[in-house]
């Protein structure tokens, strides 16, 4: 018996073993087992997912990604502590219900691993869906649908192997050996370090000095700093300075009374990618071809471009963080361009944990906005910091400010400034972009006006705080500051809210003022301008008397030594809206709609800007409406080819005849190479004018190469 018993721990012995594997030691092995597991697996999945981000941008028709190197810190530390808790879970599980045999602790591993693998499956499907989606609950629910057949896959394959491998592998991490944990610690403790200082190094070294300027002709004494703020969503009758009640822009009013104002200054496009181009390239959005499904075409040289080879120190700052991103074009020539993918929140919302975890969390306990929004204040303070470490000499500093988007949440103070705008009705802004209109009471939309006009005062707060930073600096004498919008916002006058959806006067009228060195004081402007001239007026600035087309320039109007302020042409505004692609020209007192359909529309903004008398169909208009409808056809006809976004021009087409296909040239085997050829600066804008004047032969040298630049016809 005692032969039978040999080698045999006492029944005694084993309890005391046994307990001395329950807790505390019994579960600190479990929880440090399962969740160094756990966060190196989540450092295999963030790699992955950085991966993914880093190379496939949100938007498959952006140019680049929407990222930058920074998303690899991020991504891996998310995912190492997510896969970490997810990890000291199992292994609290495994520790409660005591599990010790290799071939169910093989099962928890390949559990844990085959959510890292639904997770990692998941990720693609995200990738093009777009992180500023505020529906983030809805999301969640697609993300379950969507990656349930691939989390059971991946599961039960990754379980089979772990089962079947068990044998070979139990060991090597066996409860009793703490020294495997320790370097693994060790190891995690270095990766996490790592981590930490690339995001202390992006942070700090955001902001780094150009050192690309060219050289210009002129002393830089002799160029003006010129300073283009634009205030997305801002249409002009909502600013104090256009005759608007509420006192809503004190700053912007100061300015206006001793510089220019434009009356009548409209968009080429009333939402904001076209609209940013054509300011940028002075093209029109059928000509530079940027809009829902394209880019900016690389081939257009842009306003950035122009001026940081003519010694500028060109920056931008876009808080727009759905189209005002570098990867629509519109950072082409910037250095730095400011976006949203330059932040470590944007980076963070483009991982699964930003938009499932932390965008949900953040709109539901703190704002019904996306957490990576950056305000004007956020935006001035990266301005700031670029101006202290910024080279000497002219800069160009091109601003575009968020705040007077929707959803309208002014920051304190200005929360309640003109009526405040409940947090409850926030998601009303977002729901009106794809609903009927007609559901939303007086009150509700009294309530969302208010926090638009809020949202402005605070906008003008900020401006007024970054334009005394400048004015301190040195230079600060020396500038010229323009402030202007991309588009207007409609608020139901013609049954739409938003933008983007019509093209009536609340969408385009937008508002243009200059001040500043050799800008004259208390002047208003009342001819219909396009906003798409503030290039060659920028240029002008720049250029002084060596700029080649002065007639060009907005500076006309108030500086005789240009030429004769003539009354303009008008300015034309197009769309790329599906169902009507609305094309409209402005003039000094008429408004001019055509739709796809041959329907047409004809205002007399002048006695009624609201524009809630359509006279198309009045006898007494129908010569009016003719002569307008043929000036838009011939101004439309001679603008620069190649036209890389015809699709704005459907809107001129009749029941009986293709605009476009109508007036499409012959091929011209130079510019098909533009359209497929490698990317030359300015080279499309040479097209313009007549012949003789494409071949520059009658400038000398140096404008002949600035002509390459122009985008003029």
């Amino acid at each position: 018996m005692q032969r039978g018993t040999a080698g045999k721990m006492p029944e005694d012995k084993r309890d005391s073993t046994a307990r001395s594997e329950t807790p505390p030691a019994g579960v600190l092995r479990h929880l440090a087992r399962f969740a160094l597991v756990g966060t190196f697996v989540g450092v295999a999945v963030g790699l992955w997912e950085a991966g993914m981000i880093d190379f496939l941008p949100s938007n498959p028709r952006l140019v680049h990604a929407d990222a930058t190197y920074v998303v690899w810190f991020i991504a891996v530390l998310v995912d190492l502590g997510l896969f970490g808790l997810v990890g000291a879970a199992l292994g609290a599980l495994s520790a409660v219900v005591r599990i010790k045999k290799p071939e169910h602790l093989a099962i928890l591993d390949a559990l844990l691993v085959g959510l890292a693998g639904a997770f990692a499956a998941s990720v693609p499907h995200f990738l093009h869906d777009h992180p500023g989606d505020l529906d983030a609950f809805k999301s969640f629910n697609i993300l379950l649908l969507f990656s349930t057949v691939r989390y059971a896959a991946v599961f039960f394959l990754v379980a089979l192997i772990a089962l079947v491998a068990w044998r070979r592998f139990a060991g090597r991490f066996g409860f009793r050996r703490f020294r495997p944990l320790r370097f693994a610690a060790v190891v995690l403790a270095v990766v996490v370090a790592v981590l930490f200082s690339g995001l202390f190094y992006y942070a700090a070294r955001r902001w780094s000095p150009s050192s690309r300027l060219l050289a210009g002709p002129l002393g830089s004494s002799a160029r003006p700093n010129i300073v283009l703020i634009s205030i997305d969503t801002l249409r002009a009758d909502h600013v104090s300075a256009y005759g608007y009640a509420r006192p809503t822009t004190p700053n912007i009013d100061r300015l206006a009374s001793h510089g220019v104002l434009f009356e009548n200054a409209v968009a080429p496009c009333s939402w904001t990618l076209p609209a940013l181009a054509s300011i940028l390239t002075g093209m029109l959005p059928h000509q530079n071809g940027s809009g829902t499904f394209r880019a900016l075409s690389p081939a257009v040289a842009t306003l950035a471009e122009a001026l940081s080879g003519r010694g500028y120190e060109a920056a931008g700052f876009n808080a727009n963080h759905n189209y005002g991103l570098a990867g629509w074009g519109l950072g082409q020539g910037f250095q730095p361009y400011a976006d949203a993918p330059t932040t470590l929140a944007y980076n963070l919302s483009r991982t699964l944990v930003g938009r499932l975890v932390v965008q949900p969390l953040y709109q539901r306990f703190w704002h019904y906005q996306v957490f990576y929004r950056e305000s004007a204040q956020d935006v001035n303070k990266e301005i700031m910091t670029w101006f202290r470490r910024r080279p000497p000499g002219p800069y160009f500093l091109f601003i575009n400010y968020m705040d007077v988007h929707s959803p309208y949440l002014a920051p304190q103070p200005f929360t309640r400034r003109f009526g405040e705008l409940p947090e409850k009705l926030a998601p009303l802004n977002v729901w009106l972009l794809t609903h009927k209109s007609n559901s939303v009471t007086p009150h509700e939309r009294a309530s969302l006006i208010a926090g638009y006009d809020n949202s402005l005062a605070y906008a003008d707060d900020q401006i007024g705080r970054l334009l005394h930073f400048l004015s301190g600096s040195p230079g600060g004498s020396n500038t010229v500051v323009i402030i202007t919008a991309d588009h207007g916002e409609s608020f139901q006058e013609h049954a739409v809210y938003g933008h983007g959806r019509d093209i009536h006067r609340e969408e385009i009228h937008v508002p243009l003022i200059f001040f500043g060195r050799g800008i004259p004081s208390g002047v208003r402007v009342e001819p219909a301008v396009s906003t798409r001239s503030l290039y060659a007026t920028v240029l002008g600035f720049a250029l002084g008397r060596n700029s080649p087309l002065p007639q060009y320039s907005l500076a006309r109007f108030w500086n005789p030594s240009l030429g004769p302020a003539q009354e303009a042409v008008g300015a034309v505004t197009e769309l790329d809206e599906l169902n009507q692609r609305p094309i409209s020209l402005t003039t000094a007192q008429w408004h001019y709609i055509h739709l796809k359909n041959g329907q047409q529309r004809l205002y007399n903004w002048k006695d009624d800007p609201g524009e809630q008398h359509d006279l198309s169909a009045l006898p007494q208009f129908q010569d009016t409406a003719k002569e307008l409808h043929a000036r838009l056809k011939q101004m439309v006809r001679q603008s620069l080819r190649p036209w890389f976004g015809p699709d704005y021009l459907y809107g001129l087409d009749e029941p009986d005849h293709d605009f476009v296909s109508e007036n499409s040239p012959p091929k011209d085997p130079v510019l098909e190479d533009l359209r497929s050829g490698p990317r030359r600066i300015g080279a499309m804008q040479a097209f313009f004018m007549d012949p003789e004047a494409r071949s520059g032969s009658r400038l000398p040298p140096p404008q002949r190469e600035l002509l390459k630049t122009l985008p003029y016809q």
